[in-house]
């Protein structure tokens, strides 16, 4: 185990701004996911769309961000302003978000499959276009509130808890589109997507913009900006620290999301028997406990990674998820309905990891790509882990789209599916739920950065460039 380093009073983070940064991972929460959450019951359920069309819908603005979040790290980067080179667009950013997310619901309702597809398409398109503009920089101004290891990690239980608190609520906005009061599902997502634009894209989103602090800000407008744009996306994308974190991040989001959108099946037409109502309230019930999980992890995790270091405490996680895999085949059964809530205890602390520890390491990383490269970029690296996380989150609707069709379902068919249908469902939920703790894993082994070497790196940089 490292040898324990005391925070500096200077690098300490006043607990106003924790909570006000930290509020921000309320909307970074909701933007990654609330589309596809929303989208697939309204769009694909309730409106009918193909599962193909669905899935590429929202596969083509992850291909879309390939461009923009890299582009906007950069610019962000770049930013001399006299509010900084983050704030401007996380303030505006929220603003665009809010705007562009209300867009989606007001589809027609008689458009057809195409007109529909488009329709959520391009609307998906402009709203993950404003998400960049807010999240790369969001990201980017998080990593830089404290140069110090352990206070890092700190910070980030603020920005965890809140990531977990809008998890808890993201859970529940689709059966909330279905209450009583509403004439149909849909006009139940408008009024919902009203509330939270103004009171979560807007009302949480500007917080950081306004209450952050943009402390590397004086550094990076001294350096040397010779560097040019795909020369700094190729060193910071090469690293080995980089290549570990990029495959952690890709590994859970794209394995862990395609068994969570086939989940929605299984628990409906498996486990519920084909009740849609029943199924998609004891799916709200499941993702409730995975947000309790996440509350009570937080404390966990922050005490783990404290205790005995980032990437040990990590292992841990990843470890117990790969066995919650596994209890997936035998705890998501029709007999025994609400034993599938045991699955939030073995899976849910890994994605409370990807909010204190990963972005925790993500913070260390800029530190050694400076020392490393000479540049101060959290806005490039904030960019690459953003469109990871996205990507991750939307391809896997396509693959499931793929599994959905090949596994011969029929929605219409209801609990009577072709023989063989779950059983394949089952086979992709379970395996895809292994497959990403495992490839975890052996990603993590590339990230060597410990505690000693990180307060290394920093007492190297500031004898470079002075302290922060």
């Amino acid at each position: 185990m490292s040898e324990y380093h005391n925070t500096k009073a200077e690098d300490r983070v006043p607990l106003g701004q924790k909570l006000a940064v930290g509020a921000g991972g309320f909307p970074i929460q909701n933007g990654g996911l609330i589309v596809q959450y929303m989208a697939q019951p309204i769009f694909q359920i309730f409106l009918g769309l193909n599962p193909a069309l669905f899935g590429l819908a929202m596969t083509i603005p992850r291909i879309w961000d390939a461009f923009t979040d890299p582009v906007m790290g950069r610019i962000s980067d770049r930013t001399q302003s006299r509010y900084g080179r983050r704030r401007p667009y996380v303030f505006f950013g929220a603003l665009a978000v809010a705007l562009t997310f209300l867009t989606i619901w007001m589809v027609p309702q008689s458009m057809g499959d195409t007109g529909t597809f488009l329709w959520l398409t391009i609307g998906s398109v402009l709203f993950f276009t404003a998400f960049t503009v807010f999240s790369v920089p969001f990201n980017a101004l998080v990593y830089e509130q404290t140069p110090d290891y352990h206070e890092r990690t700190r910070l980030m239980f603020y920005l965890a808890l809140f990531y977990n608190i809008g998890n808890l609520c993201v859970n529940w906005y689709v059966p909330a589109t279905n209450w009583s009061g509403f004439e149909n599902p849909l006009l139940g997502a408008r009024w919902i997507a009203l509330g939270l634009a103004l009171v979560v894209f807007i009302g949480m989103g500007i917080l950081p913009a306004i209450f952050g602090k943009e402390r590397f800000y004086n550094v990076a407008q001294k350096e040397n900006k010779d560097i040019g744009f795909m020369k700094a996306i190729g060193q910071a994308a090469s690293s080995k620290p980089m290549m570990g974190l990029v495959g952690i991040v890709f590994a859970l989001n794209f394995c862990g999301t395609i068994a969570g959108s086939i989940a929605m099946y299984i628990v409906i037409y498996y486990v519920k028997s084909g009740d849609v109502a029943g199924g998609l309230v004891l799916n709200a019930m499941n993702g409730t406990g995975f947000a309790i999980v996440g509350v009570v992890g937080i404390f966990a995790l922050r005490w783990l990674a404290l205790k005995y270091g980032k990437r040990q405490a990590m292992f841990l996680v990843l470890v117990l998820t790969a066995l919650g895999g596994i209890s997936k085949w035998f705890i998501f059964t029709p007999e025994y309905p609400h034993l599938l809530l045991l699955d939030a205890v073995l899976n849910g602390p890994v994605w409370v990891s990807l909010g204190v520890i990963v972005p925790s390491m993500i913070a260390d990383l800029c530190d050694w790509d400076e020392h490393k490269f000479g540049e101060r970029r959290e806005g490039i690296i904030s960019s690459v882990f953003t469109w990871i996380t996205k990507f991750g989150t939307s391809f896997t609707f396509l693959v499931s789209g793929v599994a959905l069709h090949f596994s011969g379902f029929d929605e219409a068919l209801g609990a009577e599916q072709p023989e063989g249908t779950i059983t394949v469902l089952r086979l992709f939920f379970v395996g895809a739920s292994v497959l990403a703790p495992i490839l975890a894993i052996f990603c993590l082994k590339l990230y060597t950065i410990s505690e000693d070497s990180a307060y290394g790196i920093r007492n190297e940089l500031e004898a470079r460039r002075g302290e922060v």
